[in-house]
C-alpha cells in the first residue's frame, strides 16, 4: 500500500479537487490529512471525503508545523512508501505516480522545479530571488543538499520508517531533514510544473524565512558560526604575533602575523568547525593556504593601508579579517573541508 500524506491548516476549499485527482492516478492509496485545527473547517471536509475515498484524518491540537504533521503522519502510515505533498494544488497530483516508481527502487523521489522539464509559473521577482536564494544557502552550508537541485521542495516520496524516524530541526522544510538524517542512497528528482495557487492564501512569510534559516544552521552544526569564532580567537593571535614582533618592519610584522593565525585557524577549524570530514592535516594545511588566498591578500592590503593611512594597527588588522571572512569561508566549505 502507499501513503499520501497531506499535512494542511486553512485547505479546506482545495481538499475535495486534491483528492479527487489523487484517487484518478493511484490504486490501493491511503490519504492521510494531517490538520492543525484549522480553523476554516478543513478536518470536517476531510471527514466528509472520508466517506467516499480512501481519507483518514489526523486532527492535531495545540500542534503546529508542518514538519511534525509528516513524521506524525509517517508513524500512523499504513504504507511502505509515503508521499509527502502540500495541498494546495501546486503539487500536481498526476506527478504522484512518477515519484513512487522512483521511491519504490529504493531512491529518495524529489518533485523539483529545477531540473529540466521543471519550472514554476508566474512567481513575482522577490519569489524566485527568495528561493533560489534558499536553494544557495542549502547547497553551501549542508553536503547533503548538494545532491539536488531542489533540496528545499515539499514534494517527494520515500521509505515510511525514514520519515517516521526523523527528529524535525524546522517547522516547514522536511526535505533537508530527510537529506542530512537519512542519508538516502539515492536520489532521483522527477520535474514538475510548480503552479498558481487559486484558492487560500500562501503561508509564507517573515516567520517562514527566519525558521529556514535557523533549520539551515541547525543542520550546519552552526558552522559559519564557529568558523567566526575561530576567526576571532585568530585575530587574538595575530594581536600578539604583531605584539611580539613589533620591533619588526610592519609588512613584516603583518605578515608573519597573518601565517600565524591563518595556521591557528586550520587546526582548529579541522577538529573543531569541519570535524568529522576525514581532512588530512599537510594536504588540507596546504588547501587552506591557497583558497583563503584572496580573503588573506584582501586581509593584508587592507590592513596595510589602513595602518599606513594612519589606523592602530589591530584596528585595522581586524577591518581585513571582517573583510576577508566572507570569501575564506565559503572557499573552506566547498573545497578545503568538502
Amino acid at each position: 500500500m502507499l501513503t499520501v500524506i497531506i499535512p494542511t491548516y486553512n485547505e479546506a476549499e482545495n481538499l475535495p479537487e486534491l483528492v479527487d485527482r489523487l484517487c484518478r492516478v493511484l490504486n490501493n492509496v491511503e490519504i492521510l490529512i494531517v490538520d492543525d485545527d484549522s480553523p476554516d473547517g478543513t478536518a470536517a471536509v476531510a471527514a466528509k471525503l472520508a466517506e467516499r475515498y480512501p481519507v483518514r484524518v489526523i486532527v492535531r491540537k495545540n500542534r503546529r508545523g508542518l514538519s511534525t504533521a509528516v513524521v506524525e503522519g509517517a508513524r500512523a502510515a499504513a504504507g511502505d512508501i509515503v508521499v509527502v505533498m502540500d495541498a494546495d494544488l501546486q503539487h500536481p497530483p498526476e506527478v504522484v505516480p512518477s515519484l513512487v516508481e522512483a521511491a519504490e527502487g529504493g531512491c529518495l523521489a524529489v518533485g523539483s522545479r529545477y531540473v529540466k522539464g521543471g519550472r514554476v509559473v508566474q512567481w513575482p521577482l522577490a519569489r524566485r530571488l527568495s528561493s533560489r536564494g534558499a536553494v544557495l544557502l542549502a547547497r553551501l552550508l549542508l553536503p547533503e543538499a548538494r545532491r539536488v537541485r531542489d533540496p528545499v521542495s515539499g514534494f517527494f516520496a520515500f521509505r515510511r520508517d525514514c520519515l517516521a524516524s526523523l527528529k524535525p530541526t524546522g517547522l516547514y522544510k522536511i526535505l533537508l531533514d530527510v537529506l542530512v538524517q537519512c542519508k538516502p542512497s539515492c536520489v532521483v528528482e522527477v520535474p514538475f510544473v510548480f503552479g498558481q495557487r487559486t484558492r487560500g492564501r500562501s503561508k509564507l512569510g517573515w516567520r517562514q524565512m527566519l525558521d529556514y534559516l535557523r533549520q539551515v544552521l541547525r543542520l550546519a552544526k552552526w558552522r559559519p558560526f564557529k568558523f567566526a569564532a575561530v576567526g576571532a580567537s585568530g585575530v587574538v593571535v595575530a594581536w600578539l604575533t604583531l605584539y611580539a614582533t613589533s620591533p619588526l618592519p610592519p609588512p613584516i610584522s603583518i605578515a608573519i602575523a597573518i601565517e600565524t593565525s591563518l595556521t591557528s585557524n586550520y587546526v582548529i577549524n579541522r577538529q573543531w568547525t569541519f570535524a568529522g570530514r576525514g581532512t588530512k592535516f599537510l594536504s588540507g594545511w596546504v588547501k587552506y593556504h591557497m583558497a583563503t588566498a584572496v580573503g588573506n591578500l584582501a586581509n593584508y592590503l587592507i590592513t596595510l593601508v589602513l595602518h599606513i593611512v594612519g589606523v592602530w594597527i589591530y584596528v585595522a588588522y581586524l577591518t581585513g579579517v571582517i573583510v576577508g571572512y566572507f570569501a575564506n569561508y565559503v572557499i573552506s566549505e566547498l573545497t578545503v573541508f568538502k
